[in-house]
């Protein structure tokens, strides 16, 4: 009776303790906010060109807006985890415009169909 009582008790240690871990990190991802959150101003060039504003949230979201010559186009995306600031790729904008790269290197490339070139930010 003793060694179910003991192994009872040991379980639930166990399950209070990663509980508890469980919720500590729940609360870290909370509270975290992105050293790139702001405003990011630049250009793009290539097969076309134009100026580029990135406005990174706490989180990590991202709403660019591009203008060329008479065009204007607002797109989102969002910033891969792991701290490098590395834009994900997952959707394209309506027109299929793409940003590879990273905020820490404020550069990258991008691609809309068979239209490529590069683009670089710095941090307003």
């Amino acid at each position: 009776m003793r060694k179910k009582i003991k192994i009872f008790t040991l379980i639930i240690s166990l399950i209070s303790f990663t509980s508890c871990e469980e919720i500590y990190r729940n609360r870290e991802e909370d509270n975290y906010v992105t050293p790139y959150k702001g405003k990011w101003v630049g250009t793009y060039t290539g097969d076309q060109s134009g100026t580029l504003v990135l406005n990174v949230g706490e989180k990590g979201g991202v709403e660019g807006t591009r203008t060329s010559m008479e065009f204007k186009e607002t797109f989102y995306t969002a910033m891969q985890g792991g701290g490098s600031g590395a834009l994900s790729t997952m959707s394209p904008s309506p027109s299929g415009f793409i940003l590879y790269g990273s905020l820490e290197a404020k550069s990258g490339t991008w691609k809309m169909g068979s239209l490529k070139g590069s683009w670089a930010v710095v941090k307003n």
